[in-house]
């Protein structure tokens, strides 16, 4: 509950000033992709602010780690270097608390949490009925702390897990390119 507080005043410090500036049409836009949801409101021709949710399992299969679930939440930040309502050229910045539970071979999980910073350069297309598409990767940030574990074994999995923590921790360029289609309304 701290967590989702702290990013609605977080999206209301950072777009409360600017509301009503924007002069296009189309104000607020959805988003989405296979993991990840987004309602942004527009500024602007070109800044837009918004929130954003979503979960991510993926099998992982590697180093004694069977699975990872992530889940996070968060606001973000998109500036188009033509318009955002246009075929266009974007950086996209998203912030927010993380949550991460990993299961190893011998079925313990170890859960995670912390914040997470992401900054998406790339490339988006809008169509005349007012659909998106956007592409994009860039660099991401975790501070990621032990919540708890639950072992089922003392094979010493553990390690495996912390080490594939720290090494997501801070990645020039994030595993999992940026993908969503939108609409404009």
């Amino acid at each position: 509950m701290k967590n989702l507080l702290t990013s609605i005043f977080l999206l209301l410090l950072l777009a409360s000033p600017l509301f009503g500036q924007s002069s296009e049409d189309k104000k607020f836009a959805v988003r989405t992709s296979i993991f990840a949801h987004a309602l942004t409101y527009n500024l602007d021709k070109q800044n837009g602010v918004g929130f954003h949710f979503g979960q991510l399992s993926i099998d992982i299969n590697e180093d004694n780690i069977e699975k990872g679930e992530n889940s996070f939440f968060g606001v973000n930040y998109g500036y188009a270097f033509d318009c955002i309502n246009c075929d266009s050229f974007f950086i996209i910045t998203l912030f927010g608390p993380y949550s991460a539970v990993y299961t190893t071979d011998d079925g313990s999980t170890y859960t995670y949490s912390g914040w997470g910073l992401n900054v998406v350069g790339g490339y988006g297309w809008y169509f005349e009925n007012d659909l998106s598409v956007i592409l994009g990767l860039g660099p991401s940030y975790g501070s990621w702390s032990k919540e708890s574990e639950n072992l089922k074994s003392d094979k010493g999995y553990g390690n495996d897990v912390e080490d594939r923590v720290k090494k997501l921790s801070l990645q020039p360029i994030n595993s999992t390119p940026f993908f969503a289609i939108g609409y404009s309304f």
